[in-house]
């Protein structure tokens, strides 16, 4: 029922509407609001001088204020420039009872009255300021309740696995009724790539060529590849796609958004990015990549991050390897000065250990600092290396897995030759979009500057895949010649072995250890009276590969302690081992470190005590 009030109150007025939509549905409503004001301003002789019209602005978390057209409302009121103020209801002005309240209160101040068009109520009167009090509690009071009905039903259509809004992933589109699919379809100017392709080739570069999120960014862009769905003419008729072009090139954050990305493994958990307080909804998607790729790729991505050299002075053979058994962070290689401080300033000796990470700041009283043994970096860098020798020199039953992994390598060359492929048809048409550049400034349609620039940025982008051309041409003919020239593992074992006996960089024995180590776990032990200075460190090592299960052929499990005296107190170090028999050399493989850990610093003396000689049972017959 409409208010029939005195209209020779106000000969002038303004129409303010709102809508919390911007689809086609809602902007009908806008003109349907205005359409309404027009016959309502006939019916009662109102002038409307202007229209205040918020478009896609939502009532629930904006005031009157912070919406465009609302604030202008507000400014014009101010300037004193209007008298009343026409709404087609109360929920035009907000869904909060605080934010309707709030509007009134504002448009009061400066003389305003406002009207609805479709409830009886009139804020020039008292009893339509009580009124308004009840009915903008009602439309809060509306407005939660549909909320809560909405999330119900958004819940159960994303049990059902439906995608209900949001930027849909690359590499996917929604189909007609509402559910995720693998986007095949042609990128424009890629006819033999597709958006699914991309991601695939990102998985891949990450996973199997082990390159960083920096490197796979610049060889995207060096192919052209587009970021964004955005570019396509069509964008408007794909759902839950950008409306706005994004930057049009890759970034390294980008890449590591999409390898941790779990969609694209087929798990999708809707809800996670909620402000509220919700049920996080796990449910299945197709799948682009399998889960053993992406497991992969997560690895490496972890691995590059720990193994970053940006902040290294001295090369740690076991960055990134080393776990903690006592809090299970990583330990990193740092350097202490020892011994006493000199008098006269000069700089004390400064020995480099490996220390787990948490130990290096403060966290705070609910995350103290751990309580695990620091590692000597030479001493254990040794042991590791000592024990890639002996795998290398003994597999056993590994050599099976190795014999898989040359298996997989063959099946890598097509990978790389369809790699190869792109990246020349890239090139070719790079030096299409050239002869391009060239032909606009000979018609002086482009100036000097800027044909440099685009000759500059194809230059450089054509330099990048032409090394990355060269670098899997040399990738082909590497895994030729392990393929080739070695009938099977055992030969390329072989080779393994003649190499280690000579004098190797660190850059190869790095690449040894990380491919043999999947990690070493440092376990601190305590000591019976709690002292620190006491504290014995377990050191085990995984490889990617089975150790051999029978050691009667190779030789018992030796474990020792080993005591080393350092500065002013003894620490004691626990390594469990595995002594390898040569019966080239006709002694036990540890013997080496053996003497090395139980040499007596101090006098030069050699302790060999016979608790070691019992327990490495190799040793023990030989000697």
């Amino acid at each position: 029922m409409f208010n029939l009030m005195e209209s020779k109150k106000f000969e002038d007025a303004v129409l303010y509407a709102r809508v919390s939509s911007d689809d086609q549905q809602e902007r009908e409503t806008i003109g349907m609001q205005i359409e309404y004001g027009d016959k309502y301003a006939d019916l009662y002789n109102i002038n409307i001088k202007d229209y205040y019209k918020d478009d896609g602005v939502s009532g629930h978390s904006h005031s009157l204020e912070d919406r465009p057209d609302g604030k202008r409302l507000i400014e014009d009121a101010k300037a004193g420039k209007i008298k009343l103020v026409l709404i087609y209801n109360m929920k035009r002005l907000g869904r909060k009872a605080r934010f309707i309240l709030d509007a009134i209160y504002q448009l009061e101040q400066y003389g305003v009255a406002i009207r609805s068009m479709t409830e009886p109520f009139d804020t020039s009167t008292p009893t339509g300021r009580f009124i308004i009090t009840l009915l903008a509690g009602q439309a809060e009071f509306d407005r939660d309740t549909l909320v809560e009905t909405l999330w119900h039903g958004a819940n159960r259509h994303a049990r059902l696995g439906k995608w209900l809004g949001g930027i849909v992933p690359y590499g996917y589109r929604v189909d007609q009724e509402g559910f995720l699919e693998v986007n095949e379809d042609p990128l424009p100017g890629k006819e033999d790539l597709s958006e699914a392709g991309v991601i695939r080739l990102i998985y891949h570069l990450i996973a199997d060529q082990k390159m960083t999120t920096i490197q796979v960014a610049d060889y995207l862009n060096a192919l052209s590849i587009p970021p964004s769905y955005a570019i396509s003419k069509i964008k408007k008729k794909n759902r839950g796609k950008r409306k706005i072009n994004t930057a049009g090139i890759w970034y390294p954050g980008r890449i590591g958004s999409v390898i941790r990305n779990t969609t694209y493994k087929g798990i999708h958990d809707y809800g996670k990015r909620s402000n509220r307080d919700r049920e996080i909804i796990r449910r299945e998607v197709v799948s682009i990549v399998s889960e053993e790729i992406w497991d992969r790729a997560q690895e490496v991505i972890r691995s590059n991050q720990l193994e970053a050299t940006r902040n290294t002075k001295r090369p740690n053979l076991l960055r990134g390897l080393i776990k903690c058994g006592f809090c299970g962070h990583t330990y990193m290689g740092t350097a202490f000065s020892t011994g006493p401080r000199r008098t006269d300033g000069s700089v004390r000796k400064v020995k480099a250990y490996y220390v787990c990470n948490t130990k290096a700041g403060y966290k705070g009283s609910t995350w103290p600092k751990c309580q695990s043994k620091n590692v000597p970096s030479e001493w254990i860098e040794e042991v590791v290396w000592n024990e890639c020798v002996n795998f290398i020199l003994n597999p056993g039953d590994a050599i099976k897995e190795l014999q898989n992994e040359m298996g997989n390598k063959r099946s890598q060359k097509e990978e790389y030759e369809k790699e190869i492929h792109l990246a020349s048809k890239s090139i070719e048409e790079k030096e299409i979009g050239r002869q391009n550049i060239l032909s606009l400034y000979r018609q002086k349609l482009i100036t000097a500057s800027d044909v440099e620039k685009q000759l500059q940025e194809i230059m450089d982008e054509t330099i990048n895949l032409e090394k990355r051309i060269k670098h899997l041409n040399q990738m082909i003919d590497e895994d030729r010649l392990v393929t080739t020239h070695f009938d099977s593992a055992e030969k390329l074992l072989l080779d393994f072995r003649s190499k280690i006996e000579g004098d190797l960089s660190f850059e190869i024995r790095r690449q040894i250890v990380k491919t043999l180590v999947k990690e070493i776990i440092v376990h601190t032990v305590l000591p019976p009276d709690g002292n620190p200075k006491k504290k014995k460190a377990d050191i085990k090592v995984k490889f990617n590969f089975e150790r051999p299960q029978d050691n009667s052929r190779t030789g018992a499990r030796a474990a020792f302690l080993a005591m080393s005296p350092h500065s002013s107190s003894a620490r004691a170090l626990l390594i469990e081992l595995r002594s390898i028999e040569r019966k080239s050399r006709g002694h036990c493989l540890t013997g080496s470190i053996c003497m090395w850990r139980f040499q007596d610093r101090r006098n030069g003396s050699t302790i060999l005590s016979r608790d070691l000689l019992v327990r490495c049972e190799w040793r023990s017959r030989k000697l």
